[in-house]
């Protein structure tokens, strides 16, 4: 019975690391992650709420960006960084298998996003 009590409490404290690993990516970092993977998939459905009023991408926007991101690989990490990053934008590194990207998300005063942009980062920046 004391082996299965065990058991029963490294399940559950592996359930609960495993939940801590995922819980670092701030709001922000989350926000990122969500666009990224909705242009990787040519699909915005997910984030139609988060987007302001009159500033969805178009079709076409969409259909480029996935074009774009989806053969750089698996989404590996969005982590958000200040350096460079300028007033009123929420800047990110984020990591594909196969390329560094950087992106920034500006707000209006409801937390929407009107701007999503992103950019390869540039040569030598490390993977």
């Amino acid at each position: 019975m004391n082996y299965r009590l065990a058991l029963t409490a490294l399940t559950a404290l592996a359930a609960s690391l495993a939940l801590a690993a995922c819980s670092f990516e701030n709001h922000y970092e989350s926000l990122a992650d969500q666009f990224t993977r909705a242009a990787m998939s040519d699909n915005f459905s997910p984030v139609e709420t988060e987007i302001a009023p009159g500033m969805r991408p178009t079709d076409a926007q969409i259909g480029a960006m996935a074009d774009e991101l989806s053969h750089l690989g698996k989404l590996v990490s969005v982590k958000q960084v200040t350096q460079g990053c300028e007033p009123s934008w929420y800047c990110f590194s984020v990591k594909f298998e196969n390329a560094l990207y950087h992106e920034r998300l500006q707000l209006d005063d409801h937390g929407k996003v009107v701007r999503w942009q992103y950019h390869v980062a540039p040569p030598g920046a490390a993977l």
